[in-house]
């Protein structure tokens, strides 16, 4: 080591280095290169992280571009353009030749070079000196004394409590086909408590095979060929910026824009319906259209007759909702039914309806997901349903890698069908109860047993999981030892035992699947690593030996292993494959050739609007409205404490857990908002621009308002949820949301969200 074992780092020392670093960069943003400089006047001498700022290089510097991919959990999986200089990382662009991503990057990612080499960076094995939470320190130690501290407590916790004592936390920080999950055979060989990754689309995943149980994914550039575009409860300027320009192109052609969305997103400035659902309220209207358009034989009973089943009792539920039910209940006129639904009639053959993660993220979530999609089949033509999680792209690697681990994991997992398995496991918006030793639902018995190790990777929990102050007091624990791998000081190692420095994209190769688009992207090792980084595939070799398992195959693994697995039957080499950086994987289609009986892959081989195994699993046969008990339309005792429903939108300039630490994104972000209509405001002597703070039983938030006419849905205010505390002092939306489950798969409940506002 270069320097003392004894030398210590505080939270404050990197927030000083920080500030440094965002100095010396002049806050400029740019794409270009940077070339070291020693910012004036710099005292940051804290273990294990980057000393050094940066200034841009010239334009002109000559360099090697290499192919690479943006693995941040985004829709879009940018292809990206790197330029090197002398081994260093000088210049990001998007790739020219990409159809998809056309050369051009988001604002979030428009300082990547600072991002590699900010101050922050963790380049060193930390262990805490002091205690827990705001203001510990840490020193920097060897990989050796890491490693060796992790296996040996995880050892001595198998031999006390078992392995399930011990839990993973992972998520999507890390989005690469194999870095994302290589890691889990580790905890798979120990018996850990499994933790279940539900905070993405579980409500649309989950909800299919109550449905089609398939799903064709058509290509994104296709919507620009469309008539139709149905915008359903998403922001594609904020969340898949790419598509942006597709539907831009469909919208110059004449084509019709749909927008359901309880605020106005970007879209809505060429829409040509703006449907503003109270929260909540999604299945409600989606039966109230599936009505009209069954009065006014708008359905293709030809179709239905072939491929349908379960219309009769679709067709009682539609019934229980006409339009002026449906508009009292929802807060919109009852001609939006109407228009709806003659729109999507008249374009039925060449439109395509796109739901966005938001559906789903609520208590009634994926009964919302079954209701939408039960419109698609009404009018004959499911192919027209466009979520893009399930991408050709995405599924060309992701297929692969289970199979490679399957047979580590032993036991059974639950499901929609079997709900208790027989593996001692979690869904990921539960953290905050099992850190705190709960006992919740389906077995999970986390008193008796309680988690005593967790590691973190690919992961921000104290910024991207609900109920934070919940998790907080969880990882607060003095008996919990944690493992953070990382590469910056999120507020989630405030709480760690030991922090392991993780490179960033750069700095290893990697496979990615694009789940906006529908190519397969390869990510070039473009430099070595800093400082002592170590990638995900290379710890699990590194902890999996430590523990005694040095003759397992699982850790002996390079990616050589996964070439094999991933290009297996593909008409083009590893070597090519790094040389363009990416290929196009034809999407899926559903098309009269494959409309064969029993090509629905459901227990029926057709379209379900109502089944057995939706009765059985959640108690109605077809699609089935109830109050969201966290919204307007719920708990009357909830309403009158906490009366006005809370949107999270997502912000263009951060990423989920992502770039809360770095400069530009927080100054292009600007004030913390939150947006509230005139008439709530006024109701409580609220003006634009004053400080309001938001609450309920779960935490509070402090905003400035914004004040908006018509903008928002009745009794909902919205605002954003990425910021880092830790930079901002300003507290993450995610103090006040829910760990309650949604109603099908397990999944996160962010928008069922109750809250009160006051002038602060």
């Amino acid at each position: 080591m270069n320097e003392s074992a004894s030398s210590k780092v505080s939270r404050r020392g990197f927030l000083k280095g920080v500030g440094l670093a965002g100095a010396a960069l002049g806050f400029t943003g740019g794409l270009t290169g940077c070339s070291a400089v020693t910012p004036a006047g710099s005292t940051f001498t804290a273990p294990g992280v980057q000393k050094t700022g940066y200034r841009y290089a010239g334009e002109g510097d000559e360099g090697t571009w290499h192919h690479c991919a943006c693995q941040r959990n985004c829709f879009d999986t940018c292809m990206m353009k790197v330029r090197t200089v002398g081994g260093r990382v000088v210049e990001v662009r998007g790739d020219e030749k990409s159809p998809y991503t056309a050369g051009g990057l988001c604002v979030k990612t428009q300082n990547y070079v600072d991002w590699c080499y900010r101050e922050d960076r963790i380049l060193y094995p930390l262990r805490r000196t002091g205690k827990k939470g705001p203001g510990c320190t840490f020193e920097r130690i060897s990989w050796e004394e890491a490693i060796s501290e992790i296996a040996g407590t995880w050892t001595d916790i198998i031999e006390k409590h078992g392995g399930e004592a011990i839990t993973w936390s992972r998520y999507q920080g890390n989005q690469g086909s194999v870095m994302r999950r290589c890691l889990e055979p580790l905890f798979f060989k120990m018996g850990a408590t499994y933790c279940e990754g539900s905070m993405c689309n579980n409500g649309y995943v989950f909800s299919l095979p109550y449905t089609t149980a398939g799903v064709p994914v058509m290509a994104a550039e296709d919507i620009a060929t469309k008539s139709l575009y149905v915008s359903w409860a998403h922001n594609p300027g904020a969340t898949t910026l790419h598509t942006m320009k597709f539907i831009k192109q469909m919208h110059k052609k004449g084509g019709k824009i749909i927008v359901v969305n309880p605020v106005a997103t970007v879209e809505t400035m060429w829409a040509d319906l703006h449907v503003q659902l109270k929260p909540g309220t999604d299945t409600a209207f989606a039966l109230g259209v599936g009505k009209y358009l069954l009065d006014h034989n708008m359905h293709d009973a030809e179709w239905i007759e072939q491929w349908g089943q379960g219309l009769e009792d679709y067709e009682q539920e539609c019934a229980q909702w006409p339009a002026s039910k449906v508009a009292e209940l929802c807060g919109i006129p009852e001609e939006h039914i109407r228009q709806f639904a003659e729109l999507l009639w008249e374009h039925r053959s060449n439109a395509c309806m796109k739901t966005g993660l938001c559906l789903g993220r609520r208590r009634t979530g994926g009964m919302s997901h079954i209701s939408v999609k039960c419109l698609t089949g009404l009018v004959g033509h499911p192919e027209m349903y466009f979520n893009m999680t399930s991408s050709g792209g995405l599924q060309w690697f992701s297929n692969a890698l289970p199979s490679m681990q399957a047979t580590m994991l032993k036991g059974t997992l639950p499901s929609e069908a079997s709900p208790v398995g027989t593996i001692r496991n979690y869904s990921s918006p539960d953290l905050g109860k099992v850190l705190t030793s709960q006992n919740f639902g389906e077995d999970h018995n986390f008193a008796d047993n309680p988690i005593r190790s967790i590691m973190v990777f690919g992961n921000n929990p104290l910024v991207s999981h609900p109920n934070l102050n919940l998790v907080r007091e969880g990882l607060s624990r003095d008996d919990l030892f944690t493992v953070v791998h990382e590469m910056f000081y999120t507020p989630t190692c405030d709480y760690a035992d030991i922090i392991l420095p993780a490179p960033s994209s750069f700095e290893y190769e990697e496979f990615n699947g694009g789940y906006g688009h529908n190519y397969a992207v390869f990510n070039n090792k473009v430099i070595e690593p800093l400082g002592e980084c170590v990638n995900n595939l290379e710890l699990c070799n590194m902890l999996g030996r430590a523990m005694g398992w040095s003759d397992d195959p699982a850790f002996n693994r390079s990616m050589q292993t996964y070439y094999q697995a991933f290009l297996a039957k593909r008409d083009f080499t590893i070597e090519e494959f790094k040389e363009k950086g990416w290929y196009y994987v034809p999407p899926k289609s559903w098309d009269e050739a494959v409309y064969q009986p029993g090509a629905f892959p459901t227990k029926s081989g057709k379209f379900q609007f109502a089944s057995d195994e939706l009765e059985h699993d959640h108690g109605y046969r077809a699609p089935h409205y109830v109050d969201d008990p966290e919204s307007p339309q719920g708990d009357a005792a909830l309403i009158a404490k906490y009366p006005l429903a809370l949107i999270s939108a997502s912000a263009k300039e951060y990423l989920n857990g992502c770039f809360g630490n770095m400069p530009d994104n927080n100054i292009l972000f600007g004030e913390d908002l939150l947006y509230i209509d005139e008439e709530e405001a006024t109701a409580r002597g609220i003006a634009e621009g004053d400080a309001v703070i938001v609450r309920n039983d779960r935490g509070e938030l402090h905003r400035t308002a914004r004040v908006l006419k018509g903008r928002i849905a009745e009794r909902t205010v919205y605002t954003y949820p990425s910021r880092w505390t830790t930079f901002t002092d300003v507290e993450t939306v995610n103090d006040v949301t829910s760990d309650a489950r949604a109603d099908i798969g397990r999944g996160v409940t962010f928008q069922s969200c109750m809250v009160e506002v006051v002038k602060a």
